[in-house]
């Protein structure tokens, strides 16, 4: 009975979650500019960004909002209003499957970010300290990879970046997916969020940390992702 009594209780928080609200998802594989992005829009619109998860890092709240996300007190730096109801909602994600964080949305925007970065410095921040990924990790992290590519490449209104872009030309792509969300804001709004929050890092930064054969594994195994992004494996 308690089983079919929690059930019951979560579908319920489902179908509230699910009421109308412009849902547009930040979709990235971990480790790929997820909360950069979350910065530079909070900062050009001052209305907070959501997670479809509670993060650590900053603090979000306990308590999930009504259209289905969680934000940090007051946004990133606590400086920017809650959406209302009418408003638009961006909110992360991580999924790379369906499940109860997906609800009905406008718009997914995609952001990817080349492999040898992403892989490396997702094995870091989950606690990794070994030089080079170990072979077993990073063939876990290459299907991981490829499956979520794979999920929102299925999804309708995919609208999709490169992190290399946004490091390159931070404002111009910031513009474009700030139009393609919604948001009006200015070129003052742009340059104000940009100039706080600028690029840091290079590409292919963590190159050094694959073997000849690591780098082998990644160009075979996403063959076709590499070739869809340009995105190109040093040799030698």
């Amino acid at each position: 009975m308690k089983k079919y009594l929690i059930i019951i209780v979560l579908l319920f928080q489902l179908q509230a979650f699910s009421e109308e609200w412009k849902r547009v998802y930040l979709a990235t594989y971990p480790r790929s500019g997820n909360h950069w992005m979350r910065y530079l829009i909070e900062e050009a619109t001052h209305i907070a960004t959501s997670s479809a998860y509670r993060d650590g890092t900053p603090p979000h709240l306990p308590q999930r909002f009504p259209w289905g996300g969680y934000c940090p007190d007051g946004g990133y730096e606590g400086m920017c209003r809650y959406p209302e109801e009418g408003d638009i909602v961006v909110i992360k994600t991580h999924a790379r499957e369906n499940d109860s964080t997906i609800l009905p949305y406008q718009k997914i925007i995609r952001i990817v970010r080349h492999p040898v970065d992403s892989l490396y410095s997702e094995y870091v921040y989950l606690g990794g300290r070994e030089d080079q990924i170990p072979r077993e990790k990073l063939v876990a992290g290459i299907n991981k990879w490829k499956k979520f590519e794979a999920f929102w490449n299925t999804k309708e209104n995919v609208y999709t970046f490169r992190y290399e872009d946004l490091l390159d030309k931070p404002a111009a792509v910031l513009s474009d997916i700030l139009k393609i969300i919604g948001y009006e804001v200015t070129d003052e709004d742009i340059q104000r969020a940009v100039s706080k929050h600028p690029p840091i890092g290079g590409l292919l930064k963590h190159l050094p940390h694959f073997s000849t054969s690591d780098l082998e594994l990644i160009s075979t195994s996403l063959e076709v992702e590499l070739q869809k992004y340009r995105y190109e494996i040093p040799q030698g």
